[in-house]
């Protein structure tokens, strides 16, 4: 039977105690993390990972050797002898670049197990910290047994001055460049241009990430439910004129939810929309197992738990759409959202599931405090979350009529659509009921943060527009748009001399077809 011989402390600065390495007898070694509550929990799940011995890293002069070696007791025994000694947890092969910050500008050395793990960890650590540390060093001893440390050598007579003698002797490590990183360039011209597919004609790509931005309370939530239920009918899409065939393509849909019960509100959500609940599954949370073998359930992390993502994905054999809402409940505890390269290594890994697995993936995102700025620049977060996403789009009250229900669609960013319109919808009666003619408008003006710069142009367009639907005259759109294009003006510039006016537009049946009409409204 195994028992404790040992704990080593992992401390962060202030020597807050982070976790533990715990060693058994017989020879074995697990990890452990404080519960609050005077005992322990068997895993390090959401821990900050810290060097060995960190606060007395920052006790000692620049000028002084710090060493790093494979086991924390090789490390307490040359701390017993008065070097600064180091290693990180769970052995070799498991140095994090995270680590380096701590011995950026300082001399290090850096002294393997005599083994071919040992020698392999030396050199990743020496090459990780390369360009970080002032100086690094690997001290290979002479005359250990096979798998011997540190420890083996002073047992065997050697001593602290030795030890330092062999450091000086040592050359600074310098990498091979012959295992140096090389381009791997391909000629455009064998480059085979590809269609994209689409979950939603020139708004919804298939195989790549789409943000969906808004303030808490405008229906995000809604719209992404809109779309599962379409995708799970194979039903069409609202901005089908002129495109008979614009409906979603059927399949199954994978939802992770964190604001919305799955009982209480996703499915009689669902259930109103006409989904089809039997092609749309939740993911709730993952089971893990720690280092007992024994398996518990988590709340899911994307940085954690992609490949637990992508296999409920591919269970179900026809996936079209993924939906993470909100996208910030699913980073992980260690991921800085406002830091570019913590996004990046969450999202990356995401857009190529999207990709490998042919999935549109919606992520939900809410927006920043800055009122004033552009939509581009309005997601909550680092710009990595717009920089992975091929398109974006803002869900914003009516500009005009911050008091009514209507809601418009816009948008943001758009890598792969081809001049894409906004939609303007409402929510009633749990069903998100869409406008049937589409929207020019920008995700600036929606957010009321385009300029003043066309001011000329636009009361141009006004007091013509006021002068050909005065009271109680109308006229088709479709006549508007040519008489206005005939003088210069812009269709967005008209669209915002429409709004501002006051004009409604709405539907009349011409010679058995749909013909849209503005008048003033009364």
């Amino acid at each position: 039977m195994s028992k404790i011989v040992k704990n080593y402390d992992y401390r962060d600065e202030q020597g807050r105690l982070l976790f533990q390495v715990v060693r058994f007898e017989p020879k074995d070694f697990s990890q452990r993390r404080p519960d609050g509550k005077d005992g322990w929990i068997w895993n390090l799940n959401g821990v900050r990972r810290v060097p060995y011995r960190l606060p007395e890293l920052t006790e000692f002069s620049m000028q002084e050797w710090i060493v790093i070696a494979e086991g924390e007791k090789d490390c307490d025994r040359l701390y017993e002898l008065g070097f600064i000694a180091t290693t990180c947890p769970m052995g070799a092969g498991k140095w994090l670049n995270e680590y380096n910050k701590y011995f950026e500008g300082r001399l290090v050395v850096i002294i393997p197990d005599n083994d071919s793990a040992g020698k392999k960890q030396a050199e990743q650590v020496a090459n990780s910290l390369y360009g970080t540390a002032g100086e690094v060093r690997i001290v290979e001893l002479q005359g250990l047994p096979d798998k011997g440390d540190i420890s083996d050598w002073f047992d065997t007579g050697h001593d602290k001055a030795e030890l330092i003698r062999l450091i000086d002797q040592t050359k600074p490590f310098e990498p091979d460049l012959t295992d140096a990183s090389r381009p791997i360039v391909v000629f455009l011209a064998d480059v085979k241009p590809l269609p994209i597919d689409w979950l939603w004609f020139n708004r919804i790509p298939l195989g790549m990430l789409t943000l969906v931005l808004g303030d808490p309370g405008l229906g995000k939530s809604f719209l992404t439910l809109y779309m599962a239920s379409r995708v799970s009918t194979g039903g069409a899409w609202p901005d089908r004129d002129g495109i008979p065939d614009n409906c979603a393509p059927k399949g199954s849909v994978v939802i992770l939810t964190a604001e919305d019960d799955l009982a209480h509100v996703v499915r009689p959500r669902l259930d109103a929309l006409g989904a089809d609940a039997t092609k749309i599954v939740a993911i709730e949370g993952v089971k893990i197992k720690d280092e007992k073998d024994r398996e518990h359930c988590e709340y899911f992390n994307l940085q954690r738990d992609l490949s637990a993502l992508q296999q409920a994905v591919r269970s179900q054999r026809d996936t079209k759409l993924v939906v993470i809402d909100p996208l910030s409940a699913y980073l992980g505890g260690r991921i800085d959202s406002h830091k570019d390269a913590d996004v990046r290594s969450v999202l990356h890994p995401l857009v190529e599931l999207a990709e490998q697995c042919g999935v549109a993936v919606i992520c939900v995102s809410h927006l920043n405090k800055n009122a004033s700025g552009k939509a581009l620049y309005r997601a909550m977060g680092s710009l990595a979350f717009l920089a992975a996403a091929r398109t974006c789009w803002l869900v914003t009250t009516d500009p005009n009529d911050q008091d009514s229900k209507r809601r418009l669609l816009t948008p943001a960013k758009h890598n792969v659509l081809i001049e894409p319109t906004g939609l303007a919808f409402e929510i009633v009666d749990s069903k998100v009921v869409f406008e049937n003619e589409p929207l020019d408008i920008t995700a600036d003006e929606a957010l009321g943060t385009t300029s003043t710069i066309e001011a000329p142009a636009l009361n141009q367009a006004k007091q013509w527009l006021s002068e050909q639907l005065t009271p109680g005259k109308s006229m088709s759109a479709t006549e508007v748009y040519r008489l206005a294009d005939e003088l210069g003006i812009s269709k967005r510039t008209l669209e915002r001399a429409k709004r501002e006016l006051h004009i409604v537009s709405y539907p009349l049946s011409v010679e058995g077809k749909k013909v849209w009409f503005w008048e003033t409204e009364q």
